[in-house]
């Protein structure tokens, strides 16, 4: 007999305890009160005793409970040949991971790659059980741990090839979670695919437990000739004032031999135009179609080449959508000059990504339809009313932006500060001496993120000779300071807006920032982070995440999402997203009714279309860590851990321990015995 873990067998000498404590325990006597003996002579008095165990059963029946707990604490197995193969023809754990990326719709493989995992469930014995797993770049269990073979069959018949790529990755990690699982004697993983390389990346820190044979099951052809799309490039023009949009897009030929394939652009359904388009051996060529003007908010577009035996790759959507605009009115305080706001809205009209409508107002001119309509509210030096601020509260809660720059006149009513960053205060006079410099800039914001690296913009070039001291809110976030560690720039979220707060000008007058490189990004930087820009895509990828912000409604409306066969896609309830499953594309609606949904495109991953094989051997080896890869995996001997796990000998003596105690317990009971 051996033992798992046999430095509990240290425990043994334990028994020797109780043994003793009996031997040197000292025999209690009544005392019997006695007249004072002070006056008699001590005679000394000597006695020796042989101390004896009374009850040898007893202490040999509590001895032999100790003892079976301590060897069942030390799992103990038999090593014989024969309990060993047992175990090795014992009940199996299989995992049967199916590939269903989308080069599986290549001809006919996919209905190969499912006969082969109905093969593999029709193979099980009465006593194993078997999980179905669907993976392409992630893993899902459509079935676990069952000895049903009708079910198993089913969510197999069930599946169906989906548009992403494939990872082994996850999938064998996946598998390993199943099997480390099981107390059955043997694991196997069968694993069905077209092993492609560009899948397999290395071991990917998986790891099958010890012992798990796996069993590559390839339903490749070997090199394939296959034709796949390019993505398009989209190049905008202004003709007498109407855009318009030249689409280039091309194919790539993965065959040895020359073909010449049609490639058409289709526009909202309907095709436009059709070219030839010729490639050479594991060659590539694209061709630039005529420019089309767009007619609807978002215009679909599709590049098609003819089918041929993988299809998803053949086509290529995009979007032209309109450009994003970000509303912007910048208010200035009565009487101010022209020249006030002069840097500011200059630099503003030059955005492209977003561009910004600028609007200028005075104060007192402001509506509440100005205020409805903006995206962004700058405050350029202006004292603002109580009337006006309760508006610009209510416009940052409903999830707006405000930007104030605190200049000589600027001030914020004591009524309303609970939105403001900082209230201004006195005016920090640098004209003389060394003028004040910006530093300590917050890289990881995303007002300076793009700064971050070398020679992307140099703050510290501007001179500051005047700024406002602030009295900081709570929850503020200081995003730039002064050299003498005054805040500079503070931004503060409320409810669904944000508040930034500058506590200089935006002009020459105290600073001459105006004049130099980082203004222009600096300023646009500001506007799309308070207007809550987000840079819409012309195409997307399966897999990819898209915000609920991407719709164009305000955060606190959850637009209703519908996919590409119409069936509507649920948000993520904690992150707002969705992810982009299918191939086609996606309508986000701000409601069941909304007449003008965003739009847009998902295609699949391109370089799935590349069907290089890889060895099987190579997955395998890399999963588990054999370098014979699956046959070393399969001749696997059987390990200790399995021969006890498969023995289970520390539970029956555990229970005869047990059993050994209760009745020593009533042996003890009877005879009126005490031990310590």
């Amino acid at each position: 007999m051996s033992f798992l873990t046999p430095l509990f067998l240290a425990a043994l000498a334990g028994l020797a305890i109780p043994v003793i404590i009996h031997l040197i325990q000292k025999e209690r006597k009544n005392v019997v009160a006695f007249p004072s003996l002070m006056f008699l002579r001590k005679i000394p008095y000597e006695s020796v005793e042989r101390k004896k165990i009374r009850n040898w059963p007893l202490l040999l029946l509590r001895l032999a409970a100790l003892a079976l707990i301590v060897m069942a604490f030390a799992r103990p197995f038999l090593r014989s040949e024969a309990i060993a193969a047992s175990a090795a023809s014992g009940a199996r754990e299989v995992v049967i991971l199916l590939d269903r990326s989308y080069s599986l719709g290549y001809a006919d493989r996919w209905q190969r790659a499912v006969a082969s995992a109905r093969d593999t469930v029709n193979g099980l014995g009465a006593t194993d059980r078997a999980s179905a797993v669907l993976f392409d770049t992630g893993a899902e269990v459509a079935l676990r741990s069952t000895t049903d073979k009708g079910r198993l069959n089913a969510a197999i018949d069930t599946a169906r090839v989906s548009a992403a790529a494939t990872k082994y990755g996850p999938a064998l990690k996946l598998a390993g979670s199943i099997i480390s699982e099981s107390a059955l004697p043997n694991k196997e993983v069968v694993l069905i695919s077209d092993f492609q390389r560009r899948a397999w990346l290395g071991a990917e820190g998986v790891r099958l437990p010890d012992g798990t044979k796996v069993t590559p099951v390839s339903i490749s052809d070997g090199a394939v000739a296959n034709v796949s799309i390019t993505p398009a490039v989209l190049q905008r023009t202004t003709v007498s004032g109407q855009e318009r949009v030249t689409v280039t897009a091309g194919a790539v030929n993965r065959g040895p031999a020359a073909v010449e394939v049609p490639i058409s652009l289709e526009v909202d359904g309907r095709v436009v135009e059709t070219k030839p388009l010729s490639l050479g051996p594991n060659g590539s060529s694209s061709v630039s179609f005529e420019p089309f003007a767009p007619v609807a908010k978002f215009t679909r577009g599709t590049i098609r080449l003819a089918d041929d035996r993988l299809v998803r790759d053949n086509a290529f959507h995009f979007v032209v959508s309109p450009p994003q605009r970000v509303k912007v009115v910048i208010v200035e305080r009565p009487g101010t000059s022209r020249a006030a706001s002069l840097y500011l809205s200059q630099a503003l009209a030059l955005g492209e990504a977003p561009a910004f409508d600028v609007t200028v107002r005075p104060m007192e001119a402001v509506t509440a339809e100005d205020i409805a309509g903006a995206a962004v509210i700058v405050l350029n030096d202006v004292p603002v009313s109580e009337a006006l601020a309760a508006r610009l509260v209510a416009f940052v809660k409903g999830g707006g932006g405000l930007f104030a720059a605190f200049g000589e006149r600027a001030t914020w009513p004591a009524a309303a500060e609970a939105i403001m960053p900082g209230i201004p205060g006195a005016t920090t006079d640098r004209t003389r001496g060394t003028p004040g410099r910006v530093g300590a800039l917050e890289f990881g914001h995303p007002i300076f993120e793009s700064f971050r690296a070398p020679r992307s913009g140099d703050f510290s070039s501007a001179r500051f000779y005047s700024y406002r001291a602030v009295a900081m809110t709570p929850e503020v976030q200081v995003l730039a300071r002064y050299d003498d560690g005054a805040p500079a720039l503070l931004e503060k979220r409320v409810e669904a807006g944000r508040v930034i707060a500058w506590t200089s000008t935006l002009d020459v007058t105290w600073n001459d920032l105006a004049l130099k490189p980082v203004f222009l990004p600096f300023i646009h930087k500001v506007g799309a982070t308070l207007g809550a820009f987000t840079q819409r895509r012309a195409a997307m990828t399966v897999g990819d995440v898209l915000p609920v912000s991407a719709s164009g409604t305000r955060p606190q409306v959850t637009p209703v999402v519908v996919g590409p066969g119409g069936q509507r896609v649920e948000l993520d309830a904690k992150s707002s997203v969705v992810e982009l499953r299918d191939q086609g594309f996606y309508e986000l609606r701000a409601s069941e009714r909304d007449p003008e949904p965003v739009v847009v495109a998902s295609n699949v991953d391109l370089s799935e279309s590349d069907m290089a094989p890889i060895d099987p051997q190579e997955v395998t080896a890399g999963a588990t860590g054999l370098a014979g890869g699956a046959a070393a995996a399969g001749n696997a001997t059987v390990t200790n851990e399995e021969r006890e796990r498969s023995q289970r000998i520390w539970w029956y003596l555990l229970f005869a321990g047990l059993l050994l105690l209760t009745g020593e317990t009533l042996l003890a009971n009877s005879l009126k015995t005490k031990y310590l």
